[in-house]
């Protein structure tokens, strides 16, 4: 690759041609000695559809292990609802090796009309039909999506609360509501943003 570069920069008849156009040369001659980018291995996701990582990977902009730049491909696929963490290895000579996490969804959150599976920080994984997931917990109200884990952090130390909990409602970004199994109700006391179901 070096020495591919140094010719072409350094033949008299291209030494006035814009960066832009020496760079694509150069990327032209490495695909042709056989290092430009024609697979990819993806691993590890299973709600993330394969075409989504590959937008994000984006070859089109970097055909070649020159100008594909590892670290930011890393953060765009990072950036996707599912995946928590993501690793890209460059494979001589023209592969990649993209492995990736995703997040675990922990609870359904109703936000006015809409569901949405969220996970353990809040963040909105995918929407969802009301029906979705139902061995996962109910959540509703503003707010509610980031003081999840706050909350199941609170019911699992009393367990027979915690099982008969079918919604849980967060009012005023304050206190939870909570719906019990049978049409009962439990008012948490009020409280910043760790107030609890008491």
């Amino acid at each position: 690759m070096a020495a591919t570069a140094f010719l072409v920069f350094a033949a008299p008849e291209r030494s006035a041609r814009p960066a832009s156009q020496a760079l694509a040369e150069i990327e032209r001659m490495i695909d042709l000695a056989g290092y430009g980018l024609t697979q990819v291995s993806l691993t590890g996701h299973r709600f993330t559809p394969d075409r989504d990582i590959f937008d994000a990977i984006d070859l089109r902009a970097a055909p070649t292990m020159l100008s594909f730049d590892s670290r930011a491909a890393q953060d765009r696929v990072e950036r996707l609802p599912w995946i928590e963490r993501a690793s890209i290895e460059r494979v001589l000579p023209d592969r990649l090796e993209v492995r990736v996490i995703e997040r675990t969804p922990v609870a359904v959150w109703r936000r006015g009309a809409r569901h949405y599976l969220i996970d353990k920080t809040g963040r909105v994984l995918a929407a969802v039909t009301p029906d979705a997931a139902p061995s996962l917990p109910r959540l509703a109200g503003e707010g509610a999506a980031t003081e999840a884990a706050a909350l199941e952090r609170l019911l699992a130390k009393q367990p027979a609360l915690e099982r008969q909990v079918e919604l849980a409602e967060r009012v005023g970004g304050r206190r939870w509501t909570l719906r019990l199994a049978g049409g009962g109700g439990h008012q948490g006391p009020a409280g910043g943003g760790g107030g609890g179901p008491g």
